[in-house]
C-alpha cells in the first residue's frame, strides 16, 4: 500500500517544506555571519562555540535538508518531514543559546538547555535519515 502524502501545514506552498527549510536556514546564516564579524571585530572569541553551531545546524544542515526535500518531493510532504522541521526549530536555538551561555561562563543553567536542545536536534536527523532512506528514491 502506497503511503499518502498530505499537506500537514496549510501555509507550506504545495505541501513541501523544503522552501521552510531554505528560509529558516538564511536567518540563521545572517545570524552566523554577524555573529563572527563581531567576535573579529571585538576580538571576543568566548561565542566561537555558538558561531559554529549556528553557522552548522542552522545555515548548512537546514540549507541541504530544504534542497533535499525539494528536490524529493514523497520525503518534502510527509509528516516526518514537519516533525523534523520543528525538533530542530526548537533544538538549535536551544542548543546554540545554550553555546552562549557556555561562553559567559553559566554552566550551570546551559548544560541542561544543551541537553535538552541536543536531544532535540539529534532526534531531528534520525527522523530526516529515516526520511531520506523511506521517501527518497532514484
Amino acid at each position: 500500500m502506497k503511503e499518502k502524502h498530505y499537506m500537514y501545514n496549510e501555509k507550506i506552498k504545495g505541501g513541501n517544506i523544503g522552501v521552510p527549510f531554505i528560509k529558516a536556514s538564511v536567518v540563521y546564516f545572517i545570524i552566523g555571519v554577524s555573529m563572527g564579524m563581531y567576535m573579529g571585530i571585538t576580538n571576543h572569541f568566548s561565542f566561537t562555540s555558538a558561531h559554529a553551531h549556528i553557522n552548522l545546524l542552522g545555515w548548512v544542515s537546514l540549507a541541504l535538508a530544504g534542497l533535499i526535500y525539494k528536490l524529493n518531493p514523497a520525503a518534502g510532504t510527509s509528516k516526518m518531514a514537519l516533525v523534523h522541521f520543528w525538533l530542530h526549530m526548537i533544538g538549535i536555538p536551544l542548543l546554540t543559546f545554550a553555546m552562549v551561555l557556555f561562553g559567559m561562563g553559566q554552566f550551570e543553567i546551559g548544560g541542561p538547555i544543551s541537553g535538552i536542545g541536543g536531544i532535540l536536534v539529534i532526534s531531528g536527523v534520525v527522523v530526516f535519515a529515516v526520511n531520506v532512506f523511506k521517501h527518497v528514491k532514484r
